[in-house]
């Protein structure tokens, strides 16, 4: 893979996640980390809204020839990476003494098309079992 291609892969992630904070923030939520690694793994996102914690993944898809050239964003969010962020939540909760708040295993979906994007908000997309 050319180098210009990581480029804008992480260029393409980036602007994604930017563009997932700004969404929650516009639906009352307040980020409280962004990009949150452990041995374990990584959770995009972290906001609260009230007394409920929203633990993100958020995927970014480019349409090639009105088909997801990967599967669209929500498939990409499989068994394993579930696992890994519930994991990494724990640990997020237990650092941060946040007991006391909901828990919420949420993704977020950008789909890419040509001269425009589609943002969609899952805030349950998965259970913590």
């Amino acid at each position: 893979m050319p180098v210009d291609s990581i480029d804008d892969r992480v260029s393409l992630g980036e602007r994604g996640e930017d563009a997932a904070a700004s969404f929650l923030e516009t639906r009352g939520h307040r980020v409280i980390a962004r990009r949150f690694r452990t041995q374990q793994g990584e959770i995009d996102l972290i906001s609260q809204r009230g007394s409920h914690l929203y633990f993100v993944e958020v995927k970014v898809r480019r349409h090639h020839h009105n088909e997801f050239r990967y599967g669209d964003g929500l498939q990409a969010v499989g068994p394993r990476k579930q696992r890994k962020i519930v994991s990494v939540s724990q640990i997020f909760i237990d650092r941060n003494r946040l007991h006391g708040l909901v828990p919420h295993f949420s993704v977020i979906a950008i789909d890419q098309h040509a001269k425009a994007a589609e943002l969609h908000f899952l805030p349950d997309a998965f259970d913590a079992t």
